[in-house]
């Protein structure tokens, strides 16, 4: 669900300032974050296209923005993330075929079932093709340009995706085992946690006459919490679950900590005596260190084999799905305002709001004195709010001076 719920926005790499009167699809320029982010990115920011490009903005329609919004006629934008993520993390592989038009584009996208691939290998080209089985016997060749094989690293084969699954599948099938094994007590729920005895001896009539009997007056969840009636010379022996049976419960604790670590995860995105604090951590560990690998590792590969079959100035990249810490981006803020480090319509263009008019002016604390001195600038802050323009005025003309001064 981490990776289906991001957002994934498609950029143009502009040469040359010239060619923005070429475009042939609508686009938008970036906010400074947007800009921060990619430039920031850990493989985005090595590109060729974005290594020349003197601006970078979003391109808003393109035939392959509308191919992920209907991947084909029975799947959608969220169904192909998401089970593009779910092969990979079950399988470790994931397989798109690009059904393509009569110019060779990409047209539909369709995701193969991992148990109907297979890798057909190649002594000079290491990859002759892709085998898809269709029916019992019959095997398609598909093409390695028209399919996408996205998968987790394997260090044990170059060719197939190795899951996070298979590194626990021991403690998952201790975990199955628990399961049938409460699975057999639930439907036995009825049963009585004991035995019948008897010291007389019983002909295998009656043997087989009383087992029937206890079968139906007690066994099922219908039947839970009978008073059993016993004949003469039987005696009912109550019985307790040994340790091992108790044991059950911290095994299944166990093995889901254990199987939660294989994707990245902790209990505490789950424990319901966790605080808030620790949830938010577990989730931005989470976001950090497992989602967003996956995001890098999914562009890399649509910008290394899809995006170049459209143009070589196009890439896409993820907006950032680590969640940002809102008060730490605050203290942030009165720190740089408070010290002059920055003014109010820098801190807004961060987040992507509009300037103000009165946003140019570093913020000086009331008494205090503002950074420059003389040259016919007011040594305090105006105690009046009728003052502001003046003030304002004033330090502006200051500055402007203090400029020439020092040109002179």
């Amino acid at each position: 669900m981490g990776v289906a719920s991001s957002t994934l926005r498609l950029y143009v790499a502009v040469p040359e300032e010239a060619a923005r009167s070429d475009k042939v699809f609508p686009t938008r320029p970036l906010s400074k974050a947007q800009v921060k982010h990619l430039r920031s990115h850990p493989r985005i920011k090595h590109l060729k296209q974005v290594r020349k490009a003197v601006t970078i903005e979003e391109v808003l329609e393109h035939p392959f923005l509308d191919m992920l919004q209907q991947v084909n006629p029975f799947t959608n934008y969220f169904d192909l993330w998401e089970l593009t993520e779910l092969h990979q993390e079950l399988c470790g592989n994931a397989y798109w075929f690009l059904n393509r038009d009569r110019l060779e584009s990409p047209r539909e996208i369709w995701l193969l079932p991992p148990n109907k691939v297979r890798i057909k290998p190649d002594k000079e080209k290491f990859l002759s093709g892709y085998l898809y089985k269709e029916g019992l016997l019959r095997e398609r060749l598909l093409l390695p340009e028209d399919v996408i094989h996205f998968k987790f690293p394997n260090p044990s084969d170059p060719y197939y995706g190795r899951s996070p699954l298979s590194a626990v599948m021991a403690e998952y099938n201790i975990g199955e085992q628990i399961n049938r094994y409460e699975s057999s007590l639930f439907k036995n729920m009825g049963r009585l946690d004991g035995a019948f005895e008897t010291g007389e001896e019983l002909t295998d009539a009656e043997f087989e006459r009383l087992k029937t009997e206890i079968r139906q007056a007690f066994y099922g969840v219908e039947n839970a919490g009978k008073t059993p009636l016993l004949e003469k010379g039987v005696h009912f022996k109550g019985y307790g679950y040994n340790p091992r049976e108790m044991s059950y419960m911290g095994g299944r604790m166990l093995t889901k900590e254990v199987i939660c670590n294989a994707y990245g995860q902790s209990l505490g995105m789950y424990d319901k005596d966790s605080t808030r604090a620790n949830s938010e951590m577990s989730e931005y560990t989470w976001q950090q260190n497992t989602v967003r690998p996956r995001l890098v590792r999914l562009e890399e590969k649509l910008n290394e084999r899809l995006l170049p079959m459209y143009d070589d100035t196009l890439f896409v990249a993820f907006d950032s799905n680590v969640p940002q810490d809102r008060e730490l981006r605050m203290r942030e803020i009165d720190s740089r305002l408070g010290s002059q480090l920055t003014v109010i319509n820098e801190e807004r263009a961060e987040e992507n709001l509009p300037p103000v008019p009165w946003g140019d002016v570093p913020l000086v604390a009331q008494g205090v004195g503002p950074l420059v001195t003389g040259g016919g600038l007011p040594q305090s802050l105006p105690q009046d709010e009728q003052q502001v323009g003046a003030f304002v005025a004033a330090v502006a003309k200051g500055v402007r001076r203090r400029l020439l001064e020092d040109q002179v």
